[in-house]
């Protein structure tokens, strides 16, 4: 596990997660923490819209959206990352096909000896 460290004088977000090299908890952690800080913001807004408030505040609105964009972006990356060998495979075939050699850069080494990891039975 990251033992507590801080980063600018904040905690790190990683403190107390396995390292990124070992494992996806952290992204998963964070991009579900996004969706369900984005539900709450939808659902309040939501419930004032219902309401027919006169009035509802425009920073709800932006904090809607900034939240629905940073859950998309996070669940985006988290499927890059979980399907990086898929993706890295066919982009080798491509190449082989077009030029008759494949000229990509590996990806790091620990997402190669994670693959090889869990590919094993």
């Amino acid at each position: 596990m990251v033992t507590r460290h801080y980063v600018g004088g904040a905690p790190c977000p990683g403190s107390g997660f396995p390292p990124i090299e070992q494992d996806d908890a952290r992204l998963m952690r964070c991009a579900a923490d996004a969706e369900s800080d984005f539900q709450r913001a939808y659902d309040a807004v939501g419930r004032l819209e219902d309401a027919r408030t006169n009035w509802i505040d425009p920073a709800l609105f932006i904090r809607r959206a900034a939240l629905a964009s940073h859950a998309v972006k996070l669940e985006r990356r988290l499927k890059r990352h979980l399907d990086w060998p898929a993706r890295y495979r066919r982009s080798i075939a491509r190449q082989m096909e077009r030029q008759g050699y494949a000229w990509a850069e590996p990806p790091p080494l620990y997402l190669v000896e994670r693959e090889t990891v869990s590919s094993e039975p």
